[in-house]
């Protein structure tokens, strides 16, 4: 079977398929606005799926040409990039979500470590330039959407299959027409779940991931016997905190606003309003968890004293300083203000038997294929706040912005 199509601006026009059937190989080479199939030629052992995408073919993509917030987003015409490394897929982007991060480095967040990694990306290209380049900039990191182009190398994964991943931080962004990711950032989209709900999940879900197992320490086999309260229980990473600890047996406590004390209580977790002057009274009162979790934003350190001392007990944050201060002092003083920071924070807490710790999103090929099989098996319920259009993603940063979202925005295509 063969199918053989094209890229356009409207979508998929080019590209090849190739199944592999009685060790035929098929080569099909194609150009713009027409079709060209060779015929077959037999036993060859190795079959690859490639598209080869005409380097002027274009897409939309939203783009800021400086770090002025969102009132800098100009939706732009560009080229559609190309595949150039054999890893590599091409993703016809069908929807995609906003993260607090993506409004952040609208602002100049991370600039120079993420400048630094680009130039880093251009090395290994053969690219690079003597100034990194930070603009035009296309922010998005997860997404849904339909592979159109693979790398020569790229297995498990062909055109034509519906995707889940993310992309490399380094990387242009998925708020455009097509990404280009690697293999080991996507996995298979379940039928479980809508194109928006597979793409609220990567990005948040990693980040969680990060914070219970990384940072935390909890694993499925552990999470029985834990004891976790969780700050911001009802935002994008905090809703798949929730539902990934209780999902592993673990008794959560959710802290978050009144009005989302229901949706709280549906992922499995025992809720308590944050504005509740009680709620942080008894925590503290009870001082037997195991797990602080704070994605709510500022570290609140009075919540250290819910821990169980001297057990193993942590307190992890989603809001470390390391990129702001290397922003303001550069990277060398900054990191260095930044090991003072935590070493200086968890002297005191050390001295109580509780450590202070920081998490980030990391990219882990395996975590993204086990959350992809509990959203498969229902275990976790992606939560969206919102959808917008494409064409209204400004509306959508501004949403995001304002915060107190009730898990997920995502933009769509369709």
């Amino acid at each position: 079977m063969v199918c053989v199509g094209l890229l356009n601006k409207g979508g998929l026009i080019g590209g090849t398929r190739l199944l592999r059937q009685k060790q035929v190989s098929l080569t099909a080479s194609l150009f713009q606005g027409s079709q060209l199939c060779q015929k077959c030629s037999s036993k060859i052992k190795t079959v690859h799926q490639k598209v080869e995408v005409a380097p002027n073919l274009r897409m939309h993509a939203w783009q800021t040409y400086g770090y002025d917030s969102v009132e800098g987003l100009v939706l732009e015409q560009v080229r559609v990039p190309p595949v150039l490394r054999p890893l590599d897929l091409l993703v016809k982007i069908h929807a995609a979500s906003i993260n607090p991060i993506d409004t952040a480095i609208f602002g100049g967040y991370g600039r120079d470590v993420l400048n630094m990694m680009r130039m880093i990306r251009q090395l290994e290209r053969g690219t690079a330039t003597i100034t990194p380049t930070d603009f035009p900039l296309t922010v998005g990191r997860d997404f849904a959407g339909e592979v159109v182009s693979v790398g020569h190398k790229v297995q498990g994964v062909g055109v034509g299959d519906k995707v889940l991943g993310v992309v490399s931080p380094q990387a242009q962004g998925t708020h455009a027409e097509y990404a280009i990711t690697s293999v080991s950032n996507v996995c298979l989209m379940p039928d479980t779940v809508t194109l928006e709900e597979a793409a609220s999940v990567p990005y948040a879900g990693l980040t969680a991931w990060s914070a219970v197992v990384v940072s935390g320490l909890v694993t499925p086999a552990t999470a029985p016997r834990k004891r976790v309260v969780v700050l911001g229980a009802s935002g994008g990473v905090g809703t798949l905190l929730c539902q990934l600890l209780t999902a592993w047996g673990a008794q959560v406590v959710g802290v978050c606003s009144n009005d989302a004390l229901g949706l709280v209580t549906s992922l499995g977790a025992d809720a308590l309003d944050y504005t509740d002057p009680a709620t942080k009274d008894v925590l503290r009162t009870d001082g037997r968890f195991d797990l602080v979790i704070n994605a709510a934003g500022a570290d609140d350190l009075d919540y250290l004293d819910a821990l169980r001392p001297w057990m193993g007990s942590s307190f992890v944050t989603l809001s470390p300083p390391l990129l702001r201060n290397i922003d303001s002092d550069g990277m060398i003083l900054g990191l260095l203000k930044s090991v003072k920071e935590v070493v200086c924070r968890n002297t005191s807490s050390l001295s109580e038997g509780r450590a202070y710790k920081w998490a980030f999103y990391m990219p882990n090929p395996w975590a993204l294929n086990q959350i992809t099989k509990m959203l498969s098996t229902y275990k976790i319920r992606p939560i969206i706040d919102k959808v917008f259009p494409f064409t209204e993603a400004p509306a959508a940063y501004q949403h995001v912005l304002k915060g107190h979202a009730r898990g997920k925005t995502v933009i769509t295509m369709t």
